[in-house]
């Protein structure tokens, strides 16, 4: 009778690990390409120049000028990646009659806050 219970146990252990299933090892997905450094910045520049009530009239994401007008008041953004990899921004406003002299602080404020900094 031992030898039939030892038996029956060792056919029951046997069963159990035929029945283990080993998943194969997960492999990483491929990582996604990277982002084009100029998209936020390129956008939020654009957007700047529309919130302070300027018309883009000129766009060159080559040379990464934005120029914007309203009547003879002219504000330009220029985006440009640096040597490092970061995104540099330079503001600058050009108001002949002095009607908007506070424009360029209010380009890097709608700037900054579409940058959600």
């Amino acid at each position: 009778m031992n030898a039939v219970v030892r038996f029956a146990c060792a056919a029951v252990l046997m069963l159990g690990l035929a029945g283990c299933y080993v998943a194969p090892y997960p492999y990483p997905y491929p990582a996604p390409a990277p982002a084009d450094p100029m998209d936020q910045p390129w956008a939020a520049a654009t957007g700047a120049l529309q919130d302070v009530g300027l018309t883009v009239v000129t766009a060159d994401r080559a040379t990464g000028t934005l120029r914007g007008t309203r009547g003879n008041v002219e504000g330009i953004i220029e985006v440009r990646v640096r040597p490092d990899g970061r995104v540099g921004v330079e503001m600058k406003a050009r108001d002949p009659d002095n009607r908007d002299p506070k424009l360029t602080d209010r380009m890097a404020e709608a700037y900054n806050r579409r940058m959600g900094r």
